[in-house]
Order: C-alpha cells, then structure tokens, then sequence
C-alpha cells in the first residue's frame, strides 16, 4: 500500500504487503537461493513507491529550479552590478541548487536496493549508529538521548536500512525541539515483534499536521532545513520490512513514533 492511499486518520502501514516482497514474518532469514528474486522484488516495491511521488518531485524540484532562472535573468539584466547584489544572487543560486540535490540523493538512496542479502539486524547496533550520526548532525550536538535497549530483538533486514528509518526519527524530533532537548527511546519484544519507540521532548504534532506527517514532501520545517522526504522514505522502509510505523502524541507531551517489526531467531 503506497503513502498516498493510506487512511490518512490511522497513520500507520498495513502490516501486509505484496506476498513476493514481504520477508517472512515469523522465522529464519530465507535462504541464499531466494537472494536474487528478492533484492529484485525490493527494488521493484521501491520504485512503485517512487511512482507515487513523481507529481510531488516534479512540483519540489521546479520551485527551486525557478527560482534560479529568475535570478539568473535578474542578474544578466543589470549592467554593472554591484558587488552586494550579485553576492545575494549567486547564494540564492547555491541554497536552491543545494535543495534540488538534497532531494534527488534521497530518492536515489532509497531507491538503490544494495546487493546484500537479507540478514538479522541487531536493534540496539543499528539505535547506536543512528545516534552517532544524530550526534554529528548541525541539530544533534545539544540533545540528550536516553535509550533503553534490548540486547535480544533481531530484525530481518538489509544492513543500514533499519539505521536509516530510526536516523530519520531521531532527526526530525531533534529538529522539531530546534537542536535542544531530550529524546527518550526503547526497544521491547513484544511476542514475536520488536516494538522502538521514539519520544522527544518538542512542541508535538499539530492535529492539522498528524494525519500528514508520512506525505512526501510535506513539512512544517522552515525552508532549508528539510525536503520533506525522511518520514516518508521511513514509512515506506518500514512497509517493506512487513511492519508498521505510527505517529502520536505523548501524554506528557512531544511527539512519539511507534515503530513494530516481526522479530526473527537467529
């Protein structure tokens, strides 16, 4: 099920999928002879999910792109044009040319499906990286993480993907409290599923906002400081890996992300 065709009020993916791209729910990691018909069907449910963003991107990419045209006619306009005006004109340029290739290296990471299979992934290593690399980001370096592990909880995945959407989370909640703050994260086995769950200490979700926060593109963040894609590409990474992903607000305040994965033996 694509973002744009999801019940917009329960903001959370099907746990099904298609039967040939879904992992095995429950289990052992498949086997190596099934390695190649799967990364096949991974890139396929990856560039479906793609297709649904087309207007999206075309609509993100031109704003920018406009807005170079229109500075570039402004400045080949103008005879002898100062210093100060064509300072302004060439970092108006830079920010809008940087905004089309931070959005084009997003899809085309998640749109790549690497070559290696397959394997369980060890929740508490992948929450580690995600906060190493949330501790090196321009909003990281004054937030405070709290993180409650569970040594056991495997996943089935492919190396860096679980990383990605628990970076994505981490990211934004470090952006929605402007770069200081506390974040309070837990792993749990819940029965045959591992339950993360991400809490920060920000303002919350929006009830306006809530029922859009997985739409491609779409953000409330000031311009420049997103593209509007990281929830998504984690919505759409939790549905391949046969899980759901939820948006809420925490009782005690700040927004709160749920993600549920089958859990797998080693």
């Amino acid at each position: 099920m694509s973002i744009l065709n999801k019940e917009a009020a329960e903001n959370s993916v099907p746990a099904g999928g298609s039967a040939a791209a879904k992992p095995p729910a429950w289990g052992d990691p498949p086997s190596d002879n099934s390695h190649n018909r799967e990364t096949i069907n991974a890139q396929t449910q990856r560039l479906a999910a793609l297709g649904f963003m087309v207007a999206g991107v075309c609509h993100e990419v031109s704003n920018p792109l406009a807005a170079v045209h229109s500075m570039l006619q402004i400045l080949q306009s103008k005879r002898g044009v100062t210093p100060e005006t064509l300072e302004k004109g060439l970092a108006s340029i830079s920010a809008n040319v940087a905004r089309v290739l931070a959005i084009t290296r997003k899809l085309g990471d998640f749109s790549r499906v690497g070559t290696d299979s397959p394997a369980a992934v060890c929740v508490d290593a992948a929450m580690e990286e995600a906060l190493a690399l949330l501790r090196h980001s321009s909003h990281g370096a004054d937030v405070h993480v709290t993180y409650r592990g569970a040594p056991d909880a495997r996943v089935l995945a492919r190396p860096a993907t679980l990383q990605q959407v628990l970076f994505n989370i981490v990211q934004n909640a470090a952006q929605a409290m402007n770069g200081v703050g506390a974040i309070d994260a837990e792993t749990r086995i819940e029965d045959r599923a591992v339950r993360i769950r991400i809490h920060d200490g920000g303002p919350g979700i929006a009830d306006d906002v809530l029922p859009r926060v997985f739409e491609p593109f779409f953000t409330t963040k000031t311009p420049g400081e997103g593209t509007g894609l990281g929830l998504a590409i984690s919505y759409e990474i939790a549905h391949e890996l046969g899980g759901t992903i939820r948006a809420s607000n925490h009782p005690r305040g700040g927004a709160c992300f749920d993600v549920v994965l089958p859990s797998i033996r080693e």
